[in-house]
């Protein structure tokens, strides 16, 4: 008799202490802001150019080998940017911040610390991230000038 009020207490205190620490951690719900989730969508890396649109006489491979990261702080929020392999598009520096405004289906993202691009759409499924732009440009061969549409797809790496 004695053993089981014994195993009976254990028990009993082994329970309402597990209780009680399910009710010390409560998960907190929080609801992410519009940004938030296009930056968790579009956080990553993302390269191997494909299906590239640029305006007549400017050729493919302005978009280089383009290799694109974003980053996002612990909150989700958009942090670091870095372009690789673009200097055309972005500049030899390359790195810098980011912000993004919009939806998944179409959002608008504004790098600093990136030229000449600054300034770029995008449109992200599962496993590709659509960017478009339009800008100025010059053939440095020819001095030909001009401006129009850019558009280039990345997968995600």
């Amino acid at each position: 008799m004695k053993l089981n009020v014994k195993l009976f207490l254990v028990l009993l205190v082994a329970g309402i202490a597990g209780m009680a620490s399910c009710t010390k951690d409560k998960l907190q719900h929080e609801v992410l802001s519009p940004e938030q989730l296009v930056s968790g969508r579009l956080a990553g890396t993302w390269a191997t150019p494909s299906n590239m649109v640029t305006p007549d006489n400017v050729p493919s491979e302005v978009f280089g080998g383009m290799r694109l990261v974003f980053t996002t702080d612990a909150s989700g929020n958009p942090s670091k940017f870095l372009a690789q392999d673009c200097p055309i598009v972005f500049g030899t520096a390359g790195a810098g911040t980011w912000t993004v405004t919009g939806t998944q289906d179409s959002a608008l993202v504004k790098v600093t610390g990136a030229e000449p691009l600054d300034e770029f759409s995008v449109k992200v499924t599962g496993s590709t991230l659509t960017l478009s732009f339009y800008m100025g440009w010059e053939n440095t061969d020819t001095k030909a000038t001009g401006q129009g549409n850019f558009k280039v797809t990345l997968s995600r790496q």
